[in-house]
């Protein structure tokens, strides 16, 4: 019932977004917006990437507009494109910004909610093969950091991030998969190392959830490089370290005007373009 009635209160400002993505529309972003309060939100990339914005991120190639917010990111295997009904606009009255995952024939809705600093508090998926509940909540420390992330879908989960000194120290994730099976994992990050006896500045503001803090958010990665999910860690991580002391090492190449270029763990070796 709940599911029924929350996508019957958006349906309006789906057409409106669903239009856009399957052809140019002539409606102008400020139809959308209703005189209510609270204040509007602005979004703001320059909070989150303060030393310019990367062009690609591993396999992601992002695309911005003249207005200096992304429109679309674009990987081997799925195109990824924004609407954003108004950079200033109301957070409460209507979504604020519509993302379209396509992937191999399957299209994606995330409808997000922003909170008043220009950040994604609520996220509802909507998917034509996928008619349960599928949602993300996230919470903000005073400097605008995820400390918590919970995902209500198929099961329940909650990531718990603490922080030192502005950097993700431990994650803590508890899982509720029925009344009776209930799981809770802890994960610790270094930032420094025998090699790397100092830490890395984190000048580009890169973030790569699962594989440097074990957090995986699907395609609300996307939303980050959007500048859309708080801001990222004041050093690069460099060791995931799970509760049996297990450790992934993170190795990180930086270019001459500080900007990670490439990272390798294990086997694999992510690539960053400025």
């Amino acid at each position: 019932m709940k599911k029924t009635i929350t996508i019957t209160l958006l349906t309006a400002a789906v057409i409106g977004a669903t239009s856009f993505f399957s052809s140019c529309s002539n409606k102008n972003d400020d139809d959308w917006i209703i005189d209510r309060r609270p204040d509007p939100v602005t979004i703001d990339l320059s909070k989150v990437f303060t030393n310019g914005m990367p062009k690609e991120v591993d396999s992601m190639t992002i695309q911005t507009d003249e207005r200096g917010l992304v429109t679309s990111i674009k990987t081997k295997d799925e195109m990824v494109s924004f609407k954003y009904i108004n950079t200033k606009t109301r957070a409460i009255v209507i979504p604020n910004v519509f993302m379209k995952v396509e992937c191999n024939g399957d299209t994606t809705f995330y409808i997000m909610f922003l909170n008043k600093n220009g950040f994604v508090r609520k996220c509802m998926i909507e998917q034509k093969k996928n008619t349960k509940e599928d949602t993300w909540r996230f919470t903000y420390n005073d400097n605008d950091q995820l400390i918590n992330i919970i995902h209500s879908a198929d099961d329940y989960k909650k990531f718990t991030l603490t922080y030192k000194d502005s950097n993700i120290s431990e994650i803590e994730t508890k899982t509720i998969v029925s009344q009776t099976t209930r799981k809770k994992d802890t994960c610790k990050v270094a930032y420094t190392s025998t090699a790397t006896p100092t830490p890395i500045v984190n000048k580009g503001n890169i973030m790569l959830f699962n594989t440097t803090f074990g957090i995986d958010i699907g395609a609300m990665k996307y939303a980050y490089y959007a500048g859309l999910l708080g801001k990222a860690t004041k050093n690069l991580p460099l060791q995931l370290i799970d509760k049996n002391s297990n450790k992934n090492n993170f190795t990180w190449t930086v270019n001459s005007n500080g900007f990670p270029t490439a990272m390798t763990s294990g086997s694999h070796r992510y690539k960053f373009v400025w």
